[in-house]
């Protein structure tokens, strides 16, 4: 993984992935998949373990790994793990020199993994060897210029065009739609491309809002480091616009889920 990782590690930051698998957990999560007991699932880059906890209520019976290279990540995947009543093997490990043997998991998970990593294909190549023939990937990633809102002031635009800087500062912001095409460079076999499209207004607009908003806020610290940044009271204003989008308002992004064959 590319560093630093933009959002950091902080309390609050742990504590908005925990919510944002909750968010994310029929719409995202379990749509489309479908895994049988004892399945041996492991999820690269598993950061909190707040992914592993929804696939590990929803399909009892999984054989969950994890793996991070962040220790505070791990050690509150452990937590928040074992509040479930799951248990998982967690490891600390690159995503490049997985500690897995060849061919010894079913399905491997990679969920807002990949925008974070300077080689995706090496990552994936490595997923690859860890999993039995035929086996599942799932990788799942968005491309944030494809993030739109109605209306669309300055500071807003601005403030979304600073994100979109700050993940290729240490990943890239458009993973999305780059993501079918380094999964069949990586190897892969029976490449499915599922875009999602979520387009949110009326009443429900505001939670939409407020879980973009959550994952774009935590990285402003870091997008006033980079050169030619908007300051962060224009930056501050961009996240005010975007919270005081009217009822009436919109809020459209997609999401790509790839899903191929070892």
């Amino acid at each position: 993984m590319a560093d630093p990782y933009l959002h950091g590690y902080s309390r609050m930051e742990q504590r908005r992935l925990i919510d944002q698998a909750a968010y994310w957990r029929h719409s995202l999560i379990l749509r489309h998949s479908r895994f049988r007991r004892g399945t041996r699932l492991l999820e690269v880059g598993c950061g909190v373990g707040a992914v592993l906890g929804e696939l590990g209520r929803a399909f009892p019976g999984l054989a969950l790994q994890g793996v991070d290279r962040e220790p505070r990540q791990l050690a509150k995947a452990r937590r928040h793990l074992g509040s479930l009543g799951l248990r998982a093997r967690l490891f600390h490990a690159d995503a490049l020199a997985l500690p897995q043997a060849d061919a010894s998991v079913d399905a491997v998970w990679m969920m807002w993994f990949l925008e974070h990593v300077a080689d995706p294909v090496a990552a994936l190549a490595e997923a690859r060897r860890v999993l039995r023939p035929g086996g599942l990937l799932t990788a799942i990633e968005v491309d944030y210029h494809e993030l739109r809102t109605q209306p669309s002031p300055p500071a807003l635009k601005a403030l979304l065009r600073a994100f979109c800087r700050g993940m290729d500062r240490s990943g890239r912001s458009d993973t999305g739609s780059r993501l079918a095409a380094w999964v069949r460079r990586a190897g892969f076999k029976r490449v499915a491309d599922r875009v999602l499209a979520f387009d949110h207004r009326g009443p429900g607009l505001p939670r939409h809002v407020d879980y973009v908003l959550g994952f774009v806020e935590s990285a402003i610290p870091d997008l006033l480091k980079l050169p030619g940044s908007p300051s962060e009271a224009a930056l501050r204003e961009g996240a005010r616009q975007f919270r005081a989008l009217p009822p009436l308002g919109r809020l459209s992004f997609k999401i790509h889920k790839v899903t191929a064959r070892a």
